[in-house]
């Protein structure tokens, strides 16, 4: 099965975590954290730091992913067939102005506990169920 590389962006401020809402074709209205794929000239973490930019704004991306985990995804307009993604979650901090841009429609702040009342993806609650054990 094909696998393409993604990348996850945590960004938390005063106890909450910054999700996004798609607007793009997979999930559309879903609530995940910030990302996307990475192009093929990029590393993850360069990756990581152009689809911050585009879909939320001026933050900083660390260099090095806190998790590394595959997920399924399914047929969509960007591949005909389900493949896989091998996600790599960065954290970053907030060095600007935010703002919903390119795939996200709106920002939302929410707490752990927040999170699991919204329409959220699997790979988004996946992340959080890691963070909500440190």
């Amino acid at each position: 099965m094909k696998i393409e590389n993604t990348n996850d962006i945590v960004v938390e401020r005063e106890g909450r975590i910054l999700l996004v809402k798609r607007a793009n074709r997979t999930f559309h209205g879903w609530w995940c954290m910030p990302g996307g794929h990475a192009e093929e000239e990029e590393t993850q973490a360069q990756a990581a730091q152009r689809e911050a930019n585009e879909e939320i704004g001026e933050v900083k991306v660390e260099k090095k992913p806190f998790m590394v985990f595959v997920h399924d995804w399914p047929a969509d307009t960007h591949t005909t067939k389900p493949h896989q993604h091998r996600c790599h979650v960065f954290r970053a901090k907030i060095t600007g102005d935010l703002r919903a841009g390119d795939d996200a429609s709106e920002l939302k702040w929410v707490t752990l506990e927040e999170a699991k009342k919204l329409k959220i993806t699997e790979y988004t609650r996946r992340v959080l169920k890691y963070l909500d054990k440190r």
